[in-house]
């Protein structure tokens, strides 16, 4: 027997002792009874009134309650937002990502050949997918690029914070300007990022947001003070969203790479990537398409949340902090 919902309301802050968010409202059989129901917020967006679905008993640990299920609601293409998304592994997991299904907004500084080359990539696989263009390190260019996002593509699900920059020095050689430019692009880029795509999520019911940290930001690194405080500042990051989102079904999960086959790694001194390829248990460096595996991996994996997941080789077993 269907029932037709009568009237709800979507829930967007967390409601005692529940601690989620979801939808409430009142569904009425073909007898003329009426009951009150519980909506999981995934539906958040497609719900209308007079709509058809099922009601059924659900244990929680609060006790039963009745739980509305809609039938027939065509279920959205899923978009997920790559910062840093035109090259490398950024532009490896936009297209895992549109093997999956999902529609694809690359974000980065300008549109060049290899911004090009990724879109048409990334279309030949039958996506829907846009260039924005988005500087993270400045507020107002990640919120106009948050918006054109949902503007076109109509709702935001996954964001992936991959940009990030280098700008390799000693501690006593490095100056200001080279440690705030990476902190500002690698970590409070990740910051503008997410504040700004938080809202679209909730208001669809949820989403996943995957930080791109490095095994740098967990053992560190000579001549990397920068970069490793950037990267370790994302899994803090990420360990606080994970608490704070979580209500909002929103996950928040970090990735730490070792050194991975992209123009950034290759920059580096040879003598350097001699020695990380010594210490690693797996004598190469990683593939893009290996990270962008995991990513996907994580997106799909409703049970990952709150964790770091280093890629590396088994670089961390040989390498110890001290």
């Amino acid at each position: 027997m269907f029932w037709k919902l009568i009237t709800y309301t979507e829930l967007y802050t967390p409601v005692p002792p529940y601690k989620s968010t979801y939808a409430i409202g009142v569904a009425e059989d073909e007898k003329g009874n009426r009951v009150i129901v519980r909506i999981d917020r995934k539906y958040f967006g497609r719900l209308r009134t007079g709509i058809l679905g099922e009601v059924s008993e659900e244990w929680t640990v609060f006790g039963k309650i009745r739980k509305f299920t809609p039938v027939g609601l065509e279920e959205p293409v899923k978009v997920a937002l790559v910062t840093g998304g035109a090259r490398g592994i950024g532009a490896a997991i936009a297209l895992e990502l549109a093997r999956a299904g999902y529609s694809i907004a690359i974000a980065d500084l300008s549109y060049d050949q290899e911004a090009e080359k990724t879109l048409n990539s990334l279309r030949s696989t039958g996506t829907n997918a846009i260039f924005v263009a988005m500087d993270v390190s400045n507020r107002e260019s990640v919120e106009r690029g948050v918006k054109e996002v949902v503007d076109k593509l109509g709702r935001l699900n996954v964001l992936v914070n991959n940009a990030g920059i280098t700008r390799d020095s000693y501690l006593q050689r490095m100056n200001p300007e080279d440690w705030e430019a990476v902190i500002k692009v690698n970590l409070t880029g990740a910051f503008h990022c997410s504040k700004a795509s938080v809202p679209y999520m909730i208001r669809s019911g949820g989403g996943v947001i995957v930080n791109i940290s490095s095994i740098v930001g967990i053992l560190g690194n000579i001549g990397q003070a920068n970069y490793a405080a950037s990267k370790a500042g994302l899994i803090g990051l990420t360990y606080t969203l994970a608490k704070e989102l979580a209500p909002y079904g929103i996950r928040v999960v970090a990735v730490a790479p070792g050194f991975v086959k992209t123009r950034m790694a290759l920059a580096v001194p040879k003598s350097i990537l001699r020695d990380y390829i010594r210490r690693s248990p797996i004598a190469r460096l990683i593939e893009p398409e290996e990270v962008a595996k995991l990513v996907r991996h994580i997106v799909e994996n409703e049970a990952l949340n709150g964790i770091v997941i280093p890629i590396d080789l088994g670089l961390g077993i040989g390498s110890p902090k001290a």
